[in-house]
């Protein structure tokens, strides 16, 4: 054998190994991005939506929206759901604000998110914070939105 082909039968050995230790991957996997899982599925590929925690209430949990133009809103952020504990199905929900998006940016950098839900003083609203520090108050009897704080 000739030193350049003792070489390339050891190039070729190297590369069976590497393949052979490669893992396969199913049908909807890609080795570029992993495998969603549940909290991933929810939410975009480029950017994280905060997590704002739940809130619950005499069996119902307020909560971010995730996936809201699924459901029929023009926006991801900005929507807050009533849920029903036991049976988890959404009982309403209501859009805070509207975000007027820039054509020449992309839609998910331009979203804005709940960051956190609390209940007011009285236990009659449900309070949400923005990502820019805006509060909106949710009445829970009326499901009417009011901005609260920060700048319009």
């Amino acid at each position: 054998m000739t030193a350049s082909v003792r070489l390339s039968a050891f190039a070729a050995l190297a590369v069976a190994g590497c393949v052979a230790t490669t893992p396969s991957l199913q049908a909807s996997e890609s080795l570029a991005e992993p495998a969603p899982t549940k909290e991933h599925s929810m939410e975009s590929a480029k950017r994280r939506a905060p997590a704002a925690k739940p809130v619950v209430v005499k069996g119902i949990r307020y909560e971010q929206m995730r996936r809201a133009k699924d459901h029929g809103f023009t926006q991801s952020g900005g929507v807050i759901a009533a849920v029903d504990e036991k049976s988890d199905k959404i009982l309403w929900s209501v859009q805070l604000y509207k975000i007027e998006y820039d054509a020449a940016e992309e839609q998910d950098a331009q979203e804005v998110y709940v960051k956190e839900l609390a209940l007011d003083k009285s236990g009659h609203a449900l309070l949400a914070t923005d990502e820019r520090k805006r509060v909106w108050a949710i009445d829970l009897a009326t499901h009417a939105v009011t901005q609260v704080s920060g700048a319009h």
